[in-house]
């Protein structure tokens, strides 16, 4: 074998001798022996015997072969397929690149033979297009329910369309400045757009000056009829109001500061959202202090804008009047029950669940089946072939691509007895089953009962998250370090067991370090030293002799095909024959068979070894069926703990999405103190009072009685979509105090007692409050109510802003007016302050 592996390596090549004058010509001289046919590597001369040369087609036959195997693609029924997978590069825009790529496969299949063609069975940007849909319709219904409550509390269709205006050149502005900050639009930062909160400031404006309008007209109707009185009163409320309106925006921007912090996933996911936002609110300002005004002077000199009675708007006041004045003499019943409320939130709060974020239905599933490691690829074909007719067999499957093995360029290090198999779901209008879970339910029992058949359902893109998260395939990961593999295996299985016995917990497993067959070949030194011979030499024989080896190249014009040196097949089907290759003596042409050297014999090795931080590592997963990721880990770290014990030097860690969830929280135990005094120090500067600033921000924890109560009702989980709603929802509630306090302030300053300023300013606010609630409130309303593709990740974010602002207007209503007066400066005997 030695010399017919030299004779190959040295039988094929060119070479290049140099240069050689001829006349004025300077002549490049080469030497050519590259391999032109099948029958050149036969007349390669191996050696010579007594005048006769032994060739290689002498001793071997020299024939196209096959590289072995190493995977097989399925794709529906077809049994073998070849397929190709496209990879974007970091940083670059995939809509782009997609489309790019579908004009060079329509220019690739113009090219290909006859009966060939390109398949795409996979394509991410149909799941783009589907969310693009869901967060439009959305982002539409939500305009149009804003303009809607414009109309109706407004009735006025100009001053509507004068504030509706703003709402598609506030996203204009914050799409330009995305695209200077190099900001993408995504799922979330778009479905996050509430255009309630981005008119608020502009309908505040509208409706004072519809107010003062109307106050001018009935103090001095011959005056307020003239064009000049009304500029003048347009001027003099965008000039009191502009004030109001930057402070509030600010406070509500300032509100975001804890999503600006988050890093990592978090930080790619939610980030965008707090720009987006940001930057559409800025946009608003501009617009409500720049363009609004303009177009309000407009208005004003077309008729008349004052506002309008309404039956229903001033039996409304009436009836909230009548509220305070019931409520006051039994503040602290009042105070009581709200506290009592905030209480019940909390205790709600801790029986929901927790998680990072709500799963993405991507419309697909992604099943990995792993068999025992010693498994031949054709063995775990037989499976797949089974598993893959189990999930045809049901209507909700549309296209099916199934992976065997790894591919051919060994970019994956899976083995053949690992299978993946996507399967792509058709609408679900045209289910039979309730539910992707209880789809995957029925699915996973079917195939489970195959002996020795585990499963693990994910999704395309959750699948790629889990890996690059925690280095497992699942959900939930358990890893146990140390250096003694037998020890570690225990332990996980251990591990295993304790969270196979958790509700909710599915798919568990323990990656599997041993169970790997081989055929072990353990070389005798003694025998080989007594022969003459070396380890490498023998270790080379048994590689060219059973694995085969390259030897040289092979060129068809432009391709190139290794030349591969190896023993016939019936001498590689056996283990006894690996007993009876020859190896070749130093310094003699006799032979001496492998089995005179070494032991031979078949049993288990390691099939994987994984480490981490330089620790050898066994891993467990476990994905989650109808259970919170939170209250699960926390259950099975309580019980791992007590129940499973490490000898020392080993140590158990745990991973998963949930990593990100306690990560990002723990950021926000930091960054929301910090956040919210930040608004304490605004609130400061523009009440200089500490009580009155205080008395404001006491009106955020009532967020919370919403908020929970609407996830309680929707079936959501706490996630850190849900807390980015309740820091939105903090933002506004701050701004509707700040505009009912600065209305308190406003009448106490013109002499107005406080009893008589808090009751009356109270009234008075309750249009433009209600209209900012229900506008930031109906804005995002759509998206709490989606079922579509794309909105699992909006709708906490929705639920939480759409119920606490219920409950923030409802307890700003009834808690300011009659707390205002306990922290008001001065008062005189007799309970009256002036």
């Amino acid at each position: 074998l030695d010399q017919l592996g030299a004779a190959l390596s040295a039988g094929s090549g060119n070479i290049g001798g140099g240069t050689i004058r001829r006349g004025d010509e300077g002549l490049v001289v080469r030497s050519l022996g590259l391999y032109r046919t099948l029958d050149d590597i036969g007349r390669v001369v191996v050696t010579a015997r007594n005048g006769s040369p032994v060739l290689v087609s002498d001793v071997a036959r020299v024939e196209e072969g096959a590289r072995p195997r190493s995977g097989i693609i399925a794709y529906d029924e077809q049994d073998s397929v070849v397929q190709g997978i496209v990879q974007m590069t970091k940083g670059q825009n995939a809509s782009a690149v997609v489309a790019n790529l579908k004009q060079a496969m329509a220019d690739l299949s113009a090219r290909l033979p006859e009966g060939v063609r390109l398949v795409p069975y996979y394509d991410r940007t149909e799941l783009v297009r589907h969310t693009v849909h869901t967060v439009t319709e959305n982002l539409a219904v939500g305009a149009a329910l804003v303009v809607g409550i414009l109309l109706v509390f407004l009735r006025d269709w100009r001053a509507a369309a004068i504030v509706a205006c703003v709402i598609p050149l506030s996203l204009l502005a914050a799409f330009l400045l995305m695209n200077l900050r190099g900001v993408s639009a995504n799922l979330i930062s778009l479905g996050s757009v509430d255009f309630g909160i981005i008119v608020d400031s502009a309908v505040v404006l509208v409706e004072a000056l519809m107010v003062k309008l109307a106050l001018a007209k009935r103090d001095a109707p011959l005056q307020a009829a003239t064009l000049g009185s009304r500029i003048h009163v347009l001027r003099a409320t965008v000039r009191s109001m502009a004030g109001p309106i930057l402070f509030s925006k600010a406070i509500i921007i300032l509100a975001f500061l804890p999503i600006f912090t988050f890093q990592r996933v978090e930080g790619k996911i939610f980030s965008p959202m707090a720009y987006t936002l940001s930057f559409a609110l800025a946009g608003a300002i501009v617009l409500t202090l720049t363009l609004v005004p303009t177009l309000l002077s407009y208005a004003v000199r077309a008729g008349d804008l004052s506002e309008r009675h309404s039956a229903w708007m001033q039996r409304m006041r009436q009836a909230y009047r009548r509220l305070l004045l019931v409520a006051r003499p039994r503040r602290n019943l009042v105070i009581g029950l709200a506290v009592a409320a905030l209480l019940l939130a909390g205790v709600g709060a801790t029986r929901l669940g927790s998680e990072f974020l709500p799963k993405l239905d991507e419309g697909n599933l992604w099943l990995t089946i792993t068999l025992p490691p010693s498994t031949a690829l054709d063995k775990t074909k037989e499976v797949e072939r089974t598993v893959r007719g189990i999930l045809r067999s049901y209507p909700e499957v549309g296209h099916i691509v199934s992976h065997v093995g790894r591919p051919d360029d060994g970019t994956d290090p899976k083995g053949p007895n690992n299978m993946e198999i996507m399967a792509d779901l058709k609408a679900k209008p045209t289910w039979r089953f309730d539910s992707k879970e209880a789809l995957v339910a029925d699915m996973a029992r079917k195939i489970r009962a195959m002996p020795g058949v585990p499963t693990n359902f994910s999704q395309v893109i959750e699948d790629n998250v889990e890996e690059a998260l925690s280095g497992v395939k699942g959900e939930i990961a358990v890893k146990i370090a140390g250096p003694d593999l037998d020890i570690l295996e225990d332990k996980a299985e251990q591990v295993a067991r304790i969270l196979g016995g958790i509700v909710g917990s599915t798919d568990v497993a323990a990656i599997r370090v041993g169970g790997a067959a081989e055929l072990a070949v353990t070389l005798d030194r003694e025998r080989l030293a007594r022969y003459g011979l070396n380890v490498g030499d023998v270790n080379r024989t048994v590689q060219v002799a059973m694995g085969g080896t390259v030897v040289g190249t092979f060129y068809d014009g432009g391709r190139s095909f290794d030349v591969t040196l190896r023993f016939d097949q019936p001498f590689r089907e056996a283990v006894d024959d690996l007993a009876e290759v020859p190896v070749a003596l130093p310094g003699s042409t006799a032979t001496i068979p492998l089995g005179e050297l070494a032991r031979i014999e078949v049993r288990q090795g390691a099939a994987r070894i994984a480490r981490e931080s330089g620790e050898r590592i066994v891993a467990v997963k476990a994905n989650l069926l109808g259970r919170d990721q939170g209250t699960f880990v926390a259950e099975a770290q309580a019980k791992v703990a007590s129940q499973v014990r490490l000898p020392a030097g080993y140590t158990i860690t745990w991973g998963g999405q949930f990593e990100n969830q306690r990560r990002a929280v723990d950021r926000l135990k930091v960054i929301v103190p910090l956040s919210v005094l930040g608004i304490f120090v605004l609130l400061f500067w523009a009440f200089r009072s500490v009580p009155k600033a205080l008395l404001v921000l006491a009106m955020i924890p009532f967020t919370l009685v919403g908020g929970i109560g609407g996830l309680a009702v929707a079936g959501l989980h706490l996630s850190i979509s849900a807390a980015v709603g309740f820091i939105a929802v903090a933002g506004i509630s701050v701004q509707n105090g700040v505009i009912m306090v600065e209305r308190f302030l406003e009448g106490i300053r013109l002499g107005v007692p406080v009893g008589e300023a808090v009751l009356e300013g109270a009234v008075e606010r309750l249009r433009p409050i209600l209209m900012t609630a229900l506008m930031a409130g109906l804005g995002l309303l759509p998206a709490a109510l989606s079922h579509g593709i794309g909105s699992e990740t909006q709708r906490p974010f929705a639920v939480v802003i759409v119920g606490g602002i219920v409950s923030a207007t409802f307890f700003t209503l009834l808690l300011l007016p009659l707390l205002f007066p306990m922290v008001s400066a001065e008062s005189t005997p007799g309970g009256r302050h002036s």
